[in-house]
C-alpha cells in the first residue's frame, strides 16, 4: 500500500506541509498503488474515462460550490500511454472538499472526477499501463502533485460500442 507521510511545520499552529496522494473511488477516496488495476468506465453520452480521486494538504482549496471564486485553485488530470496523453479535457478550476477528519492529516479532497480519455472504444486500453497524474496549483503559487502506474481494463458493465 502507497502512503505519503505529511510533515508538520509549526509556524503559528501546525500546517501541513504541501502534498497530494492520487486515488479513485467514486464516494469516497480509494488508495491505488503503482501496479494496480483500474477500470476503463464508459459514460452515459458513450465516452470512455477513468475515476480520479485525490487528497491534498497544505493548499488554497476555494470553495467548491462556487465556481468562480478566485481563490480556487486550477486543477490537471493526465492520463499517458508511451509519453501521449490520453487526455480529453484539462486543466479546469474548481474548488475542493473538506476532507473528513478521519483523513487528517489532509484538509481536502476531490472525489470522483473523470479523467475523460481521447478514446473510441474500451478494448484500446485493454491490459495497457498507463500513467495517472493530478496537480494542483493554487492561487498563492503552491503545487503539489502525484502519479501513478495502473493496468487498464475495460470495466465490465460497459454497453456495447457505438
Amino acid at each position: 500500500m502507497r502512503s505519503l507521510l505529511l510533515v508538520l511545520i509549526c509556524v503559528a499552529g501546525c500546517a501541513p506541509e504541501p502534498a497530494l496522494l492520487l486515488g479513485s473511488g467514486e464516494v469516497d477516496f480509494e488508495e491505488v498503488d503503482d501496479g494496480d488495476s483500474m477500470p476503463v468506465i464508459q459514460g452515459p453520452q458513450g465516452g470512455f474515462h477513468l475515476l480520479a480521486s485525490f487528497l491534498v494538504a497544505g493548499v488554497e482549496a476555494g470553495d467548491r460550490r462556487n465556481l468562480s471564486d478566485d481563490r480556487n485553485p486550477l486543477i490537471t488530470l493526465d492520463v499517458e500511454q508511451d509519453g501521449a496523453s490520453l487526455i480529453l479535457i484539462s486543466p479546469f478550476v474548481q474548488g475542493l472538499a473538506e476532507a473528513p477528519d478521519a483523513l487528517r492529516p489532509w484538509t481536502h479532497q476531490l472525489i470522483g472526477r473523470f479523467a475523460i480519455l481521447d478514446i473510441a472504444a474500451d478494448h484500446e486500453l485493454d491490459g495497457a499501463t498507463v500513467t495517472l497524474s493530478a496537480r494542483v496549483d493554487d492561487v498563492h503559487g503552491v503545487a503539489v502533485s502525484d502519479s501513478i502506474q495502473v493496468d487498464l481494463f475495460p470495466h465490465p458493465d460497459n454497453g456495447s460500442e457505438f
